[in-house]
């Protein structure tokens, strides 16, 4: 999983310089107040975090993966203020900033052995841990395609359906079946993000 989770940050890394995206940093992004440049600088957010996980001590019972970014809601007013603080720490470099988080995230992922890690919500499997990652680099990255309105896609195809399946596996947590309809793994995720409306009361799933 971390290959995945490496290639798609390579591939949105790419999409971001090949496509001039801090070029229309102001650009509304439909996410509340946040700006194009905003988005950008939480994705450094999403990595940092990665610096912070440690190895879980034996016999640690970790919780799902969907319950982990059920937690993300209540916590949006402090990565709020937390992404921030980044865009102020990088300032005018923030591809360059980008590119030292991501480096330093990836070493220390490389150390974390243990199967299951402490995390900032809580103790989960290192795979779902990595998935998390994952899921906010493609769902973010699928963000700033749809403000910028590009045809290219910024989301690797591998990483696009893991997350989709992912995302199904948590919405069958919730309801006991499969996601309704046949949708696209994009589509399926932007439901189950609430990037597209829905009159199922068990969307959106963060």
């Amino acid at each position: 999983m971390d290959d995945v989770l490496r290639r798609q940050w390579e591939h949105l890394r790419a999409w971001l310089e090949e496509e001039d995206v801090l070029g229309r940093a102001d650009l509304a992004t439909g996410l509340g107040d946040w700006t194009v440049g905003d988005l950008v600088a939480h994705l450094g957010l999403g990595l940092r975090l990665v610096q912070g996980i440690a190895e879980a001590p034996d016999g640690t019972v970790p919780i799902t993966l969907r319950e982990y970014v059920a937690a993300y809601p209540p916590a949006a007013a402090a990565i709020a203020g937390q992404t921030e603080e980044i865009q102020a720490e990088l300032g005018d470099d923030l591809l360059a900033g980008l590119d030292a988080i991501a480096a330093a995230a990836f070493a220390h992922l490389a150390t974390i052995r243990s199967p299951v890690v402490l995390g900032r919500r809580g103790p989960i499997s290192r795979d779902d841990y990595v998935l998390t990652r994952l899921l906010e680099l493609v769902v973010h990255g699928d963000d700033l395609a749809r403000a910028l309105d590009v045809p290219r896609h910024p989301g690797d195809p591998e990483a696009v359906v893991t997350v989709a399946t992912v995302l199904a596996v948590g919405y069958g947590e919730v309801t006991g079946g499969p996601p309704p309809g046949a949708a696209r793994p994009l589509d399926w995720i932007r439901l189950a993000g609430g990037r597209i409306p829905s009159e199922d009361p068990n969307l959106p799933l963060f």
